[in-house]
């Protein structure tokens, strides 16, 4: 997802005082704006060696998920929820609690990665309005290095150099000032997307602890 996702000034997409800021700053308060949204959706396709990856994750902030992970086209989905330090798995088998100190990771990950501000160090270029899928949004790039194989060091320069980031592209709606969309694609194969993700608001959006079945 990005790693950008708290700000109670009203989000205004127009005008002069908009255009000045940093677009860095632009669209973290963009990311600010969805988590105070407190409840959304990430739906996401991610694509890498292994296949082709899509997950759903629903947040209920502060500290409430339920992610559901598909590989492939044949296998169920995963499932997984987070209530605060509490975690609960589905693997096609039933519900069940996760170890303590697997579900203290997840939910500090969670709070890391979206319920607090991003420690993000990615650097974002406005590229104006544009159209895209239909819809007329803000645009922002950003490029993400790439990070290294831990053999590379010891291999010299040469193959430094060809290590090819990623880019990052940031559409927000025009409207709400909300993130809409948030892929990343090679720089080399932009029409390629290594991870597509669409955020929607949702309304009265409840997560629950599941029912676990007794043997």
């Amino acid at each position: 997802m990005r790693k950008a996702l708290l700000l109670l000034a009203p989000f205004v997409l127009c005008g002069p005082a908009w255009a000045e800021k940093p677009c860095k700053e632009q669209v973290d308060e963009a990311f600010a704006k969805l988590r105070n949204s407190k409840a959304f959706r990430l739906e996401t396709t991610i694509v890498n060696a292994q296949g082709r990856l899509k997950m759903q994750a629903e947040y209920l902030l502060p500290d409430r998920m339920h992610q559901k992970v598909s590989v492939g086209e044949e296998s169920g989905p995963m499932e997984m929820i987070v209530i605060g330090k509490k975690a609960w798995s589905n693997q096609g088998q039933g519900w069940a609690e996760l170890p303590e100190k697997f579900a203290e990771t997840v939910a500090t990950q969670m709070r890391d990665t979206v319920a607090e501000a991003p420690k993000s160090m990615t650097e974002f270029k406005c590229l104006g309005d544009k159209e895209f899928e239909g819809t007329t949004y803000a645009v922002y790039q950003g490029i993400l290095a790439t990070p290294l194989d831990p053999a590379a060091e010891q291999k010299g320069p040469r193959v430094t150099a060809v290590q090819v980031p990623n880019q990052q592209h940031v559409y927000v709606d025009k409207t709400t000032g909300l993130p809409a969309r948030n892929i990343v694609n090679s720089v080399t194969e932009p029409d390629k997307r290594l991870f597509d993700g669409r955020f929607t608001i949702v309304d009265g959006l409840k997560i629950e602890a599941p029912e676990i079945k007794s043997n």
